[in-house]
């Protein structure tokens, strides 16, 4: 099996914790550079416009990621189909899928930012929005609604780019689109004074920028083996695309839901100033979690090619490497947030006393997750990516809505405010033990290291 080398690498080659490192890399820069939407969008409008409108962009901000949500099922279950027709050599009908499920995105995305825009005023008030909140909800949500179709194919084409071996292409359109975003922001709220509409523009712009140039890349490309051809049905393959992104678009549509709950609670245990804190939080979370889930994205296609060829030893050997990477940098995260913590609370909060104090006890509790969360996120990938879709989703449903909403529910009871700041904690803690018993229980099945029938070691 051919070593890599710092010039290539394919999903046949023998892969080093390096090796994996470097493969993955850019779709873990990637997800943060995505994540950071949100986090600068909230550090300008809390500076510039207030805690008030922050609070409201906090409390809305689900919204979107709950209509954007669809991008991670066919985006992670495509990626995995493409990658198998990859790894069979058969480019023309790698890029009969790639093309047509381009378009369901392009459609689907575009069906519920409609229902979205219709729905968006009764939706943030069931969310907790008050009389004050609810016009600032109003006005950034339905900006962010609309640039849901070009949210969505930012992400769809990253997982196709990744599966295509393409992932530092996707890397570099998503830090110009960034970098955009920052610049914008800083133009429109800092320069301009446009408020909450002006950072809800600036991220339209720059999602517009991340889902159109991987379109005209491809396009142009006769590098890339993902070709763009007449759009065909493609019922028989539906079915597994949306079983295998079942879990990712599970974890992702859970998520925003276990936001929403955050805040309502908070909303009605202390008001404004407690979903201040957790937009803090929620946005730290993002970057954070977005590490993981690089990580867990970039790996997919991996297993994906390593499961269809029968390299069943490669596979084991592969996912003991990144189960060892992700568990490390679980720790590595932790110490990073007691780095930052202190000084990120003031970016939001140094000009309020009580609101800084708040916003750090949150801090840390909430951070000590991060030292367990990333095995189940990559679990959860792992078995998708092999098509295991039942495993998949009962990990991201446990880890993303049961265990948190039932911490969120029960935890204030016996410990207050601090309860809520450890419901993530909790929730992860159990979703790590479901985790390690599937893995045990699975590990003949799906990843053992014995060589099966028709299997050529090496």
């Amino acid at each position: 099996m051919r070593k890599l080398t710092t010039r290539d690498i394919r999903f046949s080659d023998h892969f080093t914790y390096g090796g994996l490192f470097r493969f993955v890399f850019p779709t873990i820069l990637m997800m943060l550079f995505t994540s950071m939407y949100g986090v600068v969008d909230g550090l300008y409008v809390n500076n510039y416009v207030g805690k008030h409108a922050f609070a409201a962009v906090t409390l809305i901000t689900p919204l979107p990621l709950l209509i954007g949500a669809f991008a991670y099922m066919i985006g992670g279950g495509g990626a995995a189909i493409i990658a198998q027709e990859l790894a069979r050599g058969d480019k023309k009908k790698a890029s009969r899928y790639f093309t047509s499920l381009t378009c369901v995105a392009i459609i689907g995305s575009f069906i519920l930012a409609v229902i979205g825009e219709i729905y968006l005023e009764p939706l943030a008030k069931l969310m907790g929005a008050d009389e004050e909140m609810l016009p600032v909800c109003m006005n950034y949500g339905r900006i962010l609604v609309f640039s849901v179709p070009f949210y969505v194919l930012q992400n769809v084409f990253q997982s196709f780019l990744t599966a295509a071996e393409r992932p530092k292409i996707g890397l570099a359109i998503n830090l110009f689109s960034a970098a955009v975003n920052l610049f914008l922001d800083f133009l429109f709220v800092g320069v301009f004074d446009m408020g909450v509409t002006g950072a809800a523009q600036a991220t339209v712009v720059s999602q517009l920028i991340g889902g159109v140039l991987p379109f005209i890349y491809i396009a142009a490309s006769k590098k890339v083996p993902l070709k763009f051809t007449r759009p065909e049905w493609i019922g028989e393959i539906m079915g597994p695309v949306f079983a295998n992104g079942v879990s990712e678009f599970v974890s992702e549509i859970f998520h925003p839901l276990a936001s929403v709950m955050y805040n309502y609670r908070l909303m009605r245990l202390v008001g404004l100033n407690g979903v201040a804190a957790y937009g803090v939080l929620m946005n730290v979370g993002f970057l954070f979690g977005a590490v993981f889930l690089g990580f867990a994205v970039g790996c997919a296609p991996i297993f994906s090619y390593q499961y269809e060829v029968k390299s069943f030893s490669e596979l084991h050997k592969t996912f003991k490497k990144c189960a060892i990477f992700v568990v490390v940098m679980g720790f590595v995260l932790y110490g990073i947030a007691l780095c930052i913590e202190g000084p990120f609370a003031k970016l939001f909060f140094g000009h309020d006393e009580a609101l800084l104090h708040m916003t750090e006890e949150g801090f840390s509790l909430h951070s000590k997750s991060y030292m367990v969360m990333g095995l189940a996120v990559f679990t959860s990938a792992f078995f998708t990516a092999i098509h295991n879709s039942k495993i998949s989703a009962l990990i991201s449903f446990l880890r993303t809505l049961l265990f948190e909403v039932l911490a969120i529910i029960i935890l204030p009871r016996f410990f207050d405010i601090n309860g809520i700041w450890a419901a993530s904690l909790v929730a992860e803690i159990l979703a790590l033990i479901v985790t390690v018993i599937l893995i045990s229980r699975n590990k003949k099945k799906h990843y053992d290291g014995s060589p099966k029938e028709g299997e050529v070691t090496t």
